[in-house]
């Protein structure tokens, strides 16, 4: 694990029984030998002492010469097709830290990543060429939008099951509810986001760009200036309310800080929750909708609310509740452990919306469902039977314009920024990399737009590597 993620204290959990679970009887000879080594020092180190100084320090030289040349001639071997020390060490660090370190150790993992620097000097040239693509087209929006906004991320959420019925039983039937019932859904975005090594969907949803493809983006651009969509809703609406709902503590992924940074103005994780017979590390998702729903209905309106949910992330080898659903035998137990824990997820989320609707909140709320990222069949090990897709859906309630893309529209998370802005009636230069579900085809097919599809990447990395932001006034 890369040196920088051990204050995340989540994710040392377990490490104590991973290490007493690596002892073996034979480890013994360990001890024997320290201990051997040490009593046959006390009883013939005098015996050593005689001999002449001279003489121990020429033996010392040839030892050291020898280790000297073996040490040598295997780096040598070992190297000979390397192109340099850095493509050997540096890069496959920034790249894969945790395999990295696996490979070789903490202490090389602690000096790449204090010698190391991610960010990278933008070349001026690159920056003025590119600089007319960084904002989108102009359009008009004119629709008054939702008094509150609820952005519910959902852990490791596919598109496959909120259509798989498994012999009449439906995986979502929430979701598919609110599909029946108008609601706007895609079942085609792209996720963009590295799984462990950067940061999570919130980071693209919230900011317009997409994570660095190498090292930590939470980390090494944490200090960043960022046109945020709380900044923006606040200067949009003065006085709404902005917060963030976890599972975890406050410090997973500088949540605490990252709040500050995006401009929200209150978090709640599982530090302030207190259930006090409850002792998992994270809330499940039963518990965090609740404890949703009572700070949603203790708090003034309009507000802002985004929830992260948890109890679809991997590894899958457990299920929140059990449930008789027939799965088919080509199915591991990876996956349908997965599929219980949608399931899962779907019912409270179920019973958030209804409460939502109780206390007259669910018809004057923009609902935004979406995943925080996708995951990899190494996780689920599914086969090719099984047909698993791994693109993420998107649900839109509420939308106070009807959005007229198909579900199967190709779209990727870096859309939902400058969808978002659209929704919720924001004038803003800065409208993210992406393109909004309400944009007009017609701006779509510009030439402009279509480049800035190319170069979306290239922007993304310049902005936060220059800290693009940092004394802009671009809310216009």
């Amino acid at each position: 694990m890369p040196p920088i993620l051990y204050g995340e204290f989540n994710n040392l959990d377990g490490l104590s029984a991973n290490v007493f679970a690596t002892i073996r009887f034979s480890d013994i000879t360990i001890l024997i030998t320290t201990f051997a080594s040490i009593l046959f020092y006390k009883q013939y180190h005098r015996g050593y002492s005689e001999i002449k100084r001279k003489t121990r320090r020429i033996f010392s030289l040839y030892i050291l010469g020898i280790a000297f040349i073996l040490l040598g001639g295997l780096t040598a071997i070992a190297t000979i097709h390397w192109s340099s020390l850095n493509y050997k060490y540096v890069h496959p660090f920034k790249n894969s830290p945790t395999e990295s370190i696996f490979k070789f150790g903490i202490i090389y993992g602690t000096i790449i990543q204090r010698a190391s620097n991610n960010k990278q000097d933008c070349n001026p040239e690159e920056v003025a060429k590119l600089e007319p693509f960084f904002y989108e087209s102009k359009y008009s929006i004119k629709y008054p939008p939702r008094e509150n906004i609820i952005l519910i991320l959902v852990e490791s959420f596919l598109s496959f099951p909120t259509n798989l019925k498994i012999n009449g039983i439906e995986i979502t039937p929430t979701l598919n509810e609110l599909v029946e019932k108008g609601a706007y859904y895609n079942n085609n975005m792209t996720s963009q986001i590295q799984l462990g090594e950067s940061s999570d969907g919130q980071f693209t949803y919230l900011n317009g760009l997409t994570p660095k493809k190498k090292g930590v983006t939470i980390y090494d651009y944490f200090n960043n200036t960022f046109v945020s969509f709380p900044k923006l809703l606040k200067k949009q609406k003065p006085g709404i309310e902005c917060r963030m709902v976890i599972p975890t503590s406050s410090k997973t992924w500088r949540q605490d800080g990252v709040c500050i940074q995006y401009g929200f103005d209150k978090l709640y994780s599982r530090k302030e929750y207190t259930l006090s017979n409850y002792k998992e590390n994270w809330l499940n998702d039963k518990l965090l909708f609740e404890y949703a729903a009572s700070i949603d209905k203790n708090s003034k309106q309009p507000f802002f609310s985004l929830i992260l949910t948890s109890s679809t992330h991997s590894p899958y080898t457990k299920v929140f509740e059990d449930y008789l659903i027939p799965f088919p035998d080509t199915y591991s137990e990876e996956l349908k452990n997965y599929l219980s824990n949608v399931h899962y997820m779907d019912k409270y989320l179920g019973k958030y919306l209804n409460f939502l609707k109780e206390n007259h909140l669910y018809h004057n709320s923009l609902i935004i469902i979406a995943s925080d990222h996708s995951i990899s069949n190494d996780w689920l090990k599914s086969k090719e039977e099984d047909n698993v897709s791994f693109q993420i859906p998107l649900y839109i309630v509420n939308s106070p314009q009807k959005i007229d893309k198909k579900s199967d529209y190709a779209i990727t998370q870096a859309d939902l920024f400058p969808t978002l802005l659209d929704l919720a009636g924001i004038d803003s230069k800065w409208r993210g990399i992406g393109n909004s579900l309400l944009c007009p085809d017609s701006i779509l097919n510009t030439e402009k737009e279509k480049k800035r599809i190319i170069y979306r990447e290239k922007i993304s990395d310049i902005i936060l590597d220059s800290d693009y932001f940092k004394g802009k006034e671009i809310t216009k």
